[in-house]
């Protein structure tokens, strides 16, 4: 009996310890953010990204998406953003966002992690200020049940033109915010684009 009890506890503490190696492998936000400054500095765009593309609120008038070599790699070699059926692991995609005085406003990031999240894909989501304050980091329900929607590309959209969101959903997730005119345009001109 005291074996059979010591081989439970054996097996908590195993289990205790995969599940600390697991939180170990996610970095701080404050690490994360200094990926993202190495290639915001680098300005490593993302395949099929151009510089100051359309972003779709007023707050995010121009975006630029940045990609680590993983994440191109995943992209260069299924030929498209929307072919790419699972990032590897260390991708790290990023989307900053400007003002129409092309201002930075904000910083998106997903990080991939096997086994971080395997309901949503392993990514860890994160936001933040243009200083690198943290404003979401980790599981964020509301980032996640965006990018839900192009579950089949592993959670990243394509740039604009080649994917959009209607305005009732983005509404939806940023009630107070206001569509930018230049992504009202696209939406009239390249309706297929639209994410169902």
């Amino acid at each position: 009996m005291r074996k059979l009890l010591l081989l439970c506890v054996t097996g908590i503490v195993i289990a205790a310890s995969a599940v600390s190696l697991a939180a170990t492998r996610v970095p701080s936000s404050t690490a994360l953010w200094q990926k993202i400054q190495a290639l915001q500095k680098a300005n490593t765009l993302m395949l099929e990204s151009k510089a100051y593309q359309p972003g779709s609120r007023s707050v995010d008038a121009y975006t630029i998406d940045l990609a680590n070599q993983a994440g191109n790699a995943a992209i260069r070699k299924t030929g498209s953003i929307e072919k790419v059926r699972r990032y590897p692991n260390g991708a790290l995609v990023v989307k900053e966002n400007f003002s129409e005085q092309r201002k930075l406003t904000g910083v998106t990031a997903m990080l991939k992690l096997f086994g971080y999240d395997r309901a949503d894909r392993d990514w860890v989501m994160a936001a933040y200020s243009p200083a690198g304050k943290v404003v979401a980091y980790g599981r964020v329900p509301s980032c996640i049940a965006c990018h839900a929607m192009v579950a089949r590309q592993d959670f990243v959209f394509a740039p604009p033109p080649e994917q959009l969101l209607s305005i009732s959903i983005w509404k939806a997730f940023f009630r107070n915010q206001h569509i930018s005119p230049a992504y009202v345009r696209l939406l009239r001109s390249h309706p297929q684009a639209v994410v169902k």
